[in-house]
């Protein structure tokens, strides 16, 4: 048997594997033979021992290990290889739909999701002055942005001489409950974001909304959303460096605030992160921090740094339980004593 009729045997099988995966819901045992199976013809072996992942900073410890050309990597390392990103090809993809929203000649070419820190600070500049696209920037204010990120959006709107609204919403409740099961609220909150985002779209008949965020969707910075809308994460098509980002900032009328953490525009993720590392001695920032190592955003050198326990200012833990937030005086005084 030559090598193309036995490849074309094995496709066959396959194809009926997956088939059956569709057609019939797996046990969890199944699911894991499955991928098993999958990484194994890939030629990753499970590494069950001790070990740092060689590419990013999970370990044994934090992720399943594989063995896979005589180096340890993470799950997630591992499927990164299985499924190289093709920068060039998500950039062109990008650049492309982008192109389409300004050929349409309307108010609007976008949506800008504007919270007033760096990231979607920096993708306006690149909308604007790179792309030469008119956006809308729209902030949802969740009643926790940091009065300094209000005044740079403020300030970057008029700069840009782009028009600026902002949706008022009260996500108390939500943030009290997730950071007293001391959990990260960071993913949900965006989720809400994004939402709000979306149906202002639908309202407005924009059908392209853009964000400042850097990794990926898989293999593509597109998303399609419900009603023909699409969102695009900008700075995939860029790959800028933390240090590129504040060089574009330094010429801008740009503060950055204090805040606690990595955030440049939210008073809860500072406190937020400071309770879950208490409850489990990690940043719940190790999934993203891991993710930027893997695209070359970012060194393990700086990813370690940033995954230390922040301190957070005493003026925002106070400006925290003014607005709702259930913040407890201990931590306030403790935090004064420091």
């Amino acid at each position: 048997m030559d090598d193309a009729t036995q490849n074309n045997k094995d496709n066959i099988k396959k194809d009926k594997l997956n088939k059956i995966d569709k057609k019939y819901k797996l046990s969890t045992e199944l699911k894991f033979a499955k991928k098993t199976r999958e990484l194994e013809e890939f030629g990753a072996i499970p590494y069950n021992k001790y070990a740092e992942c060689e590419l990013c900073i999970h370990t044994s410890e934090t992720r399943p290990m594989y063995e896979y050309n005589g180096k340890k990597f993470c799950i997630e390392c591992i499927n990164a290889l299985r499924f190289p990103r093709n920068f060039e090809k998500m950039s062109e993809e990008l650049f492309n739909h982008l192109r389409v929203q300004k050929q349409k000649n309307n108010k609007y070419d976008c949506i800008l999701g504007f919270s007033g820190g760096k990231d979607s600070v920096v993708a306006l500049y690149l909308l604007v002055n790179d792309l030469k696209l008119k956006p809308l920037c729209v902030t949802v204010d969740n009643g926790y942005m940091a009065d300094e990120a209000m005044e740079n959006c403020k300030n970057i709107a008029k700069y840009f001489k782009v028009d600026w609204l902002v949706l008022n919403r009260d996500y108390t409740k939500f943030f009290n409950k997730m950071i007293e099961r001391g959990e990260s609220p960071c993913r949900i909150c965006s989720d809400m974001n994004m939402h709000e985002l979306w149906h202002f779209a639908r309202q407005t008949n924009i059908t392209t909304i853009v964000t400042g965020h850097e990794l990926p969707f898989g293999t593509t910075a597109l998303r399609n959303m419900k009603k023909d809308i699409t969102l695009v994460r900008l700075l995939v098509g860029y790959k800028l460096s933390e240090k590129e980002r504040y060089e574009i900032l330094d010429n801008l009328p740009w503060n950055k605030p204090d805040l606690g953490g990595y955030t440049t525009n939210c008073l809860v993720l500072g406190y937020a992160l400071q309770e879950f590392y208490k409850r489990r001695n990690i940043s719940f920032e190790y999934d993203r921090v891991s993710a930027m190592i893997r695209y070359g955003l970012m060194t393990k050198e700086e990813a370690l740094s940033s995954l230390e326990c922040p301190e957070v200012p005493l003026e925002v833990l106070k400006e925290l339980k003014n607005r709702g937030l259930n913040v407890k005086i201990e931590k306030i005084e403790k935090s004064n004593n420091i």
